[in-house]
C-alpha cells in the first residue's frame, strides 16, 4: 500500500492505495465516523494482492488531522471524486461502513455515473422520500428519550402516548400541543391528527422501539449487545447496589490476609496510624466507607497509572519515605530560624518576652516556626512593621530600648527576612506533604480493594451497572467507538437526553459520539436541563458538562432556548426566588472577587437565567422566613420544631389542608426527629418514605424474628418480639413484656411453630415465609398487605441469586432490604422529604427547617482526586485528598478552588430547587449568626430582597405577601383514554396450601403419559401424535432422518423399533411425485404458522400444518393419520377463506391421509 496525500482549503486527506491493473474495479473502503483506515486492515489484507484496493481516514480524522470544520458531506464527496481522479480510478465499487456509507451515497447522488457498485455496512438509506414529511417529523420525536430516574421514565412514556391519543381524538387537554405543532410544522390541523394517529400506532405496534429509558438503561442495553465481543457471559448479572458488593469485598479481603501478606502489614499500619490519631483501632467500617472511591469516576477515569504502579509494593513505602524526608527537612530549616532567633537573644542576655508586645509580639512568630506552623496568616501586622524598620523590635519605655534597636539592625531583621522568604515556599511544600501522606495507607488498599471487587463479581458472574460507563468510556477513548455504536447506532439518529444537567462527564463522553452520528447525517437531537438543578453530584452528575456547551458540540452548532415562564409557582414566590438568588450570585461572586480579583464566571452564567416570568396577573403568593437562636430553655433544634409546629396549626387553621403541606429537609436523618415530634406533641400524621419502610410493617418484622429464632434457638430477644407481636397484635390480648419474660415464652406461640421448628429450618426460604404467615396468622393484621406483596417480590428476586440459607438472608435483611421502601399512595398526611427526593415535585405549601447547611464542606471528610503535577508529589498519578482551607496553600490549590465553586453551586442547587418547589406558601426556618452556612448567605442577601421589594427588613424575619388557602380540587373530565386513573381495589394476601404433583419433565409424556403404548387403547391417537409432529418438522425429504433423530433425542420416540417404523411410514409416504414436489425444497414454507384473525370481536388463532407458496400459487395441505372423513374438508376450506382475507389468490386445499397414501383436493 501506498500513501498519499490530497490538499484541501479545510486541511490535508491523507488515504493509502494499491493499484495492481488500472483494468480491473478498484474497492474504495470508506471508514464510519471517530475509525480510521485501520478498520478495514483485515479487507486490505485479503483483497490487495488480488484486487486494487483503496483506505483513507477521513477528514478530521486520524492522520488526516489537522482539520477545519466547515464542510459539509457533499464537500467530502467532492474530495473523494478528485482524489479518484488523480489516482486515475474509475467505476470503483465503493464500500461504506457508517458514515462511510453516506459519504457513498452522496458521491452516488453527485456522481451517478462514476461509480459502479456500493456495499453498505451498518448505514441507512441517505433518502427519505419513502415516508411523507408529517411522518418523519412525528417519528424523530418519538425516537429513543433518555432521563435520569425510572419514575421519569415511565411518566414521560405515559405523556407521549397519551398526548399522541389526544391529538388523534381532539381532546382538549392536547389541544396546547396540537396548537404548538401546528406552530412549528405549518400543516392543517386535520393531518397532524392524522399522523399522530399514524405514529401511535407505529409505537403501538413496535413498542419495544419506542424507548424512553434512563441514561444507566440505555448503556446497559448497550453493554448486552456488546457481551460477545467484550467476553461477557450473556446471562451476566447486573448487580445496583455498590455498598453490598464493596461490604462483600472487603470482608473477602480481610478473611484472606495471612501473616505474610503485604495487605495484612499496610492495614496495620493504618491501624497503627489510627491509634495514634486516638481513634479507634476496628477499621472495617473506615476501609469499606474510603473503599467507595471505586467507583468514582475521577478514580476510574484518572486512576489506571496509580493501579499499575501500586502492582509494586514498595511504592507506597517509596514514596512516603521520600514525602516524609522532604517534610523533616522543611521543619528542620524552619526550626533553624527559631534556633538562631533565640541564640541572637541569649548571646545578648535578652528574652523574647522583652521585645515589643512580649509573648505576643515577634516572638510568637518564631515559636510558630519552631512548632511547624507555617500558613500564611502568621506574616500579621506585627511581622510587616518588624520587617519595615528596626524600631518596631522594642517598646520605648525598655530599659534595653538601644540594644534591642542595634540587635534587630545587625542580625534579628535579616533573620525574619531570611524565614519569610523560604517560609511561604516551605508552607506550600509542607502542607502538600501533609495531605498527599493523610490517605497513603488507604489509597495501597483501596487498589486491593479493587482488585478483590472485580475477582469476586468474575466468580459471581455479575458486572457492576457502576461499570458500564467506564468499560464504555474506556472502549470509546482507545478508538472503538465505531465498534461501540454500530451495535446501537444504525437504529438511532435522534437523541432526547432529559435532566441533563446530572449526567456524568463518562456518560456525556459516550453520549456525545451517537449525538455527533445522528447530527453527521442532519437529524437533530434534544437536550433538556437546568444547572441550577444539578444536585446529584455524589451520583457523578457534572453541571459543568451543560454548563459549558455554549453554542456548538464540535462544529455542529447549538440552538439554545430558555423556558423563562414559570407555571408552578404564584406571582410573589416567583419574584421573591428571582431576587434572592440574583442576590446569592451576587454576594458569592464578590467574595471570590475579594479573594481572586476576578469573576467567578461560571456561576454567574450558571445563574444566568435565574430570572422567571409569572404567567398570571394576581400578585399571590406568600413567602417568610424566620432566624432562630437557641435560648437557655430550648437548643436550636427544639426551638426549629415548637416553631415548625405552630406553624403548621396557623395554616390549618388558616385553609390550608393537610396534604398541601410539604417539610424539606437537607438530611434523612432529620426526617425521623420531626416525625416522632409530630406524632407525639401534635397528633398529626407524618407520610415520607421513612414511615414505608419494610421495617415499619408489623408483619414482616414477626417473620424477620421467627427467622432469627429458627437460626439461633438461643436468640430470646427475637423469641420475646415474637411472643409479645402474636399475642398482643394477632390475638388481642393485651399483656406486657414483664409477664411475657418472666413466663415460660413457649406458651405464648403458637403450637404448631414450636412443634414444627425442624421441618421448618429444612423448608426453601420462600416457602418458609409463607408457612410462617399462616401459622402466626398473619392475616388478622389490619394494613399489611401492600409491605407483604414488596416483601415477597424482594425475597423472589433475592433468591434469584442467591441461597435459602437463613444467616445470609438476616444479614441481607439488616443491610439492605429493611430499608427497601414502598410508594405511600394516597395516605393523608403531612409529606416530608429529602430536598433531593423533593426534586421534579410541586407543593402547595413548603416547609424549610433547618435551612442552614454549610455553603462548602458538609462532613470532614470530603476527599478531592487530584493530580499533581510536581515533583516529587507526581510519583503518584491522582491521590485523593482531604477538602480543606490547607489546599489553597499547597500545590492543590487550583483543585481547591475548582472543588469549591462545585460546592457553592451544588448547596445553592439545593436551596434552589427546595424554594422551587412551592407553589403558594414558602416557609423558612435558619440559625442566626452562623458564619459559612446557608444562614449566613440568606442574612446578606435578604436585606437586598426587602429593599427592592420596599419591606421593612428585620434582622429576625422575612415576611412577604398573604397566605394562600388551599382550594377546592375540580374534578377532571378527559375524554382520553390513556389519562383516565385506574379505580383502587382492596387487595388482601392470603397463603394458599396446593399439593405438588410430579411429572416427567421431557416432551415424552405429551405422547406416553405413563402407559406403555402396546397395553393402551389410544395407541393409534399417540402414533398419529408422533407423526404429525415428525411431518411438520420436515421441510424437505433430507430432513426426514435429522427430524427422527431430534425427536428420539427429545424423548418423544421412545425405542429404536419405534423409530424405524415411524421411518419407514415416511418413506412410503413420499413416494408420491406429488408429495415430492411439495416437499422438493423450491415452495416457500409456513410450518404450522397461525393466522390471527376477529370473530364476533373476539380475536381467534387458527394453524394449519402447511402453507406453501411459489410463483403465485398458494398450497394448504392438512395431514390425517387416520380414515378419510367430509368433517375435514371444512376446516381446510376455513383455512382458505383466511387466506384469501389476507390477500392472497390462486389458493389451492389439500388433505393428505398419509396411511391411506390419499391425496384429496379440497373445493
Amino acid at each position: 500500500m501506498t500513501e498519499n496525500s490530497y490538499k484541501t482549503r479545510c486541511g490535508c486527506i491523507r488515504y493509502f492505495v494499491n493499484i495492481l491493473d488500472k483494468q480491473k474495479p478498484t474497492l474504495v473502503f470508506l471508514p464510519g465516523l471517530t475509525a480510521d483506515h485501520r478498520l478495514f486492515e483485515k479487507q486490505i489484507e485479503y483483497f490487495e494482492k488480488k484486487q486494487n484496493v483503496f483506505v483513507w481516514d477521513a477528514p478530521s480524522h486520524a492522520l488526516s488531522r489537522p482539520f477545519t470544520n466547515n464542510y459539509s458531506l457533499s464537500d467530502m464527496a467532492e474530495w473523494l471524486d478528485k482524489i479518484l481522479a488523480k489516482e486515475e480510478i474509475y467505476n470503483p465499487i465503493i464500500i461504506g461502513q457508517s458514515m462511510g456509507g453516506y459519504l457513498a451515497q452522496m458521491y452516488m447522488e453527485l456522481y451517478p455515473d462514476k461509480i459502479k457498485g456500493f456495499i453498505s455496512i451498518d448505514s441507512a438509506p441517505l433518502q427519505k422520500s419513502y415516508m411523507t414529511a408529517m411522518e418523519i417529523w412525528l417519528l424523530e420525536r418519538a425516537e429513543p428519550l433518555v432521563t435520569f430516574t425510572n419514575k421519569a421514565t415511565a411518566e414521560m412514556k405515559e405523556r407521549i402516548l397519551s398526548q399522541l391519543y389526544g391529538i388523534q381524538i381532539g381532546d382538549k387537554d392536547s389541544e396546547a400541543y396540537l396548537n404548538r405543532i401546528k406552530e412549528e410544522t405549518k400543516r392543517t390541523e386535520q393531518e397532524i391528527r392524522e399522523a399522530a394517529g399514524i405514529a401511535l400506532g407505529y409505537m403501538l405496534h413496535d413498542y419495544s422501539r419506542f424507548r424512553v429509558e434512563t441514561i444507566d438503561s440505555f448503556f446497559q442495553s448497550v453493554m448486552r449487545n456488546l457481551a460477545r465481543e467484550l467476553e461477557l457471559s450473556p446471562n451476566l448479572n447486573i448487580e445496583l447496589n455498590n455498598a453490598e458488593v464493596l461490604s462483600d469485598a472487603v470482608d473477602s479481603m480481610i478473611e484472606k490476609l495471612g501473616p505474610t501478606s503485604p495487605v495484612l502489614a499496610w492495614l496495620l499500619d493504618y491501624i497503627n496510624e489510627r491509634i495514634a490519631d486516638d481513634k479507634r483501632w476496628n477499621v472495617s467500617d473506615e476501609v469499606k466507607n474510603f473503599g467507595r472511591n471505586i467507583f468514582d469516576e475521577g478514580y476510574i477515569e484518572k486512576g489506571e497509572g496509580l493501579r499499575q504502579r501500586l502492582r509494586n509494593p514498595d511504592t507506597i513505602k517509596e514514596y512516603r519515605k521520600q514525602l516524609k524526608a522532604l517534610e523533616t527537612e522543611i521543619l528542620e530549616q524552619m526550626k533553624g530560624f527559631y534556633d538562631q532567633f533565640e541564640g541572637e537573644l541569649e548571646g545578648h542576655a535578652l528574652t523574647a518576652d522583652e521585645l515589643k508586645n512580649g509573648s505576643r509580639g515577634i516572638g510568637s512568630y518564631f515559636r510558630k516556626l519552631n512548632n511547624g506552623i507555617l500558613s500564611n496568616d502568621i506574616r500579621n501586622a506585627t511581622v510587616e512593621k518588624c520587617l519595615e524598620d528596626a524600631k518596631h523590635w522594642a517598646t520605648k519605655t525598655s530599659p534595653r530600648f538601644a540594644d534591642i534597636i542595634d540587635l534587630a539592625k545587625s542580625s534579628l531583621m535579616q533573620i525574619l527576612e531570611d524565614a519569610e522568604k523560604l517560609r511561604s515556599k516551605n508552607n506550600l511544600l509542607l502542607n502538600s506533604c501533609r495531605l498527599s501522606l493523610q490517605h497513603l495507607n488507604k489509597v495501597q488498599l483501596l487498589a486491593n480493594i479493587d482488585e478483590e471487587v472485580r475477582q469476586l463479581n468474575h466468580d459471581n458472574n455479575r458486572f457492576l451497572l457502576s461499570d458500564t460507563n467506564a468499560l464504555l468510556h474506556q472502549l470509546v477513548k482507545d478508538g472503538d467507538s465505531s465498534f461501540v455504536f454500530e451495535k446501537i447506532g444504525t437504529n438511532i439518529r435522534n437523541v432526547m437526553i432529559d435532566e441533563f444537567q446530572d449526567t456524568s462527564r463518562m456518560q456525556w463522553g459516550n453520549f456525545k459520539l451517537l449525538l455527533l452520528e445522528g447530527l453527521s447525517q442532519g437529524a437533530d437531537s434534544l437536550i433538556v436541563g437546568d444547572v441550577k438543578q444539578s444536585i446529584y453530584r455524589w451520583r457523578n452528575g457534572d453541571w459543568g458538562i451543560l454548563n459549558g456547551l455554549n453554542d456548538r458540540i464540535e462544529h455542529f452548532p447549538i440552538k439554545v432556548k430558555t423556558l423563562a415562564t414559570n407555571r408552578r409557582s404564584e406571582t410573589n414566590v416567583i419574584r421573591f426566588n428571582n431576587q434572592i438568588f440574583t442576590a446569592a450570585v451576587n454576594y458569592l461572586n464578590e467574595v471570590y472577587k475579594k479573594q481572586l480579583g476576578k469573576d467567578c464566571d461560571d456561576l454567574q452564567k450558571a445563574y444566568a437565567d435565574v430570572v422567571q416570568e409569572s404567567p398570571r396577573s394576581v400578585q399571590k403568593g406568600y413567602v417568610k422566613a424566620t432566624f432562630l437562636e437557641p435560648d437557655e430553655a430550648h437548643d436550636y433544634t427544639d426551638q426549629t420544631l415548637i416553631s415548625l409546629g405552630e406553624e403548621v396549626e396557623h395554616l390549618l387553621s388558616s385553609g390550608v389542608r393537610l396534604n398541601d403541606i410539604a417539610i424539606l429537609v437537607r438530611k434523612n436523618k432529620s426526617i425521623p426527629r420531626i416525625a416522632d415530634y409530630f406524632d407525639k406533641e401534635l397528633h398529626y400524621k407524618i407520610v415520607s418514605d421513612e414511615a414505608f419502610r419494610l421495617d415499619a410493617s408489623l408483619a414482616i418484622c414477626m417473620m424477620i424474628d421467627a427467622l432469627r429464632f429458627l437460626s439461633d434457638e438461643s436468640n430470646k430477644i427475637a423469641r420475646a418480639q415474637l411472643a409479645i407481636a402474636y399475642q398482643n397484635e394477632v390475638l388481642q390480648k393485651n399483656l406486657d413484656w414483664n409477664t411475657l419474660l418472666l413466663l415460660p415464652i413457649e406458651n405464648y406461640l403458637p403450637p404448631a411453630f414450636l412443634e414444627k421448628q425442624k421441618e421448618l429450618r429444612l423448608m426453601p426460604l420462600y416457602e418458609l415465609l409463607e408457612e410462617l404467615f399462616s401459622i402466626f396468622e398473619m392475616s388478622h393484621i389490619e394494613e399489611q398487605d401492600a409491605y407483604l406483596f414488596a416483601f415477597f417480590d424482594a425475597v423472589t428476586d433475592y433468591l434469584q441469586s442467591n441461597s435459602s440459607e437463613l444467616d445470609g438472608f438476616i444479614r441481607y435483611w439488616d443491610e439492605t432490604l429493611c430499608s427497601k421502601t414502598i410508594p405511600s399512595g394516597e395516605v393523608e398526611g403531612i409529606r416530608i422529604f429529602s430536598i433531593h427526593k423533593s426534586k421534579g415535585l410541586e407543593f402547595h405549601t413548603v416547609l424549610l427547617p433547618f435551612c442552614d447547611w454549610k455553603l462548602e464542606n458538609e462532613t470532614n471528610n470530603q476527599l478531592v482526586w487530584c493530580a499533581p503535577q510536581e515533583a516529587p508529589f507526581n510519583a503518584m498519578d491522582i491521590l485523593p485528598i482531604n477538602y480543606s482551607t490547607q489546599m489553597a496553600e499547597s500545590i492543590y490549590g487550583n483543585d481547591y478552588l475548582l472543588e469549591r465553586l462545585q460546592l457553592w453551586v451544588d448547596n445553592l442547587n439545593l436551596l434552589y430547587v427546595a424554594f422551587t418547589r412551592a407553589g403558594k406558601n414558602l416557609i423558612i426556618w435558619s440559625k442566626k449568626g452562623q458564619k459559612g452556612t446557608m444562614s449566613e448567605l440568606l442574612a446578606n442577601t435578604l436585606p437586598v430582597v426587602a429593599l427592592k421589594e420596599g419591606l421593612d427588613w428585620e434582622e429576625d424575619c422575612y415576611e412577604q405577601g398573604e397566605l394562600c388557602p388551599s382550594e377546592e380540587e375540580k374534578a377532571k373530565t378527559s375524554t382520553n383514554k390513556l389519562t383516565q386513573k385506574p379505580d383502587k381495589l382492596p387487595v388482601h394476601m392470603e397463603s394458599m396450601r396446593h399439593e405438588i404433583e410430579f411429572r416427567q419433565s421431557n416432551r415424552s409424556a405429551d405422547f406416553i403419559q405413563g402407559i406403555e403404548e402396546e397395553e393402551s387403547d389410544d395407541r393409534f391417537i399417540h402414533r398419529g401424535r408422533m407423526l404429525h409432529t415428525l411431518f411438520s418438522a420436515i421441510e424437505t425429504a433430507e430432513d426426514i432422518d435429522p427430524a427422527i433423530e431430534r425427536l428420539i433425542f427429545e424423548g418423544v420416540i421412545a425405542s429404536s423399533e419405534k423409530a424405524e417404523e415411524i421411518r419407514e411410514v415416511a418413506r412410503k409416504a413420499f413416494s408420491s411425485p406429488e408429495i415430492q414436489n411439495w416437499y422438493s425444497g423450491e415452495w416457500t414454507l409456513f410450518n404450522e404458522c397461525a393466522i390471527i384473525y376477529k370473530e364476533k370481536g373476539v380475536l381467534q388463532t387458527r394453524r394449519p400444518d402447511r402453507v406453501m407458496m411459489k410463483d403465485g400459487q398458494v398450497v394448504v395441505v392438512d395431514f390425517k393419520f387416520g380414515k378419510e372423513n367430509l368433517q375435514y374438508n371444512k376446516q381446510v376450506k376455513g383455512y382458505m377463506q383466511l387466506l384469501t382475507k389476507m390477500g392472497y389468490k390462486n389458493i389451492t386445499g389439500y388433505l393428505w391421509y398419509v396411511d391411506e397414501e390419499l391425496i384429496v383436493k379440497v373445493k
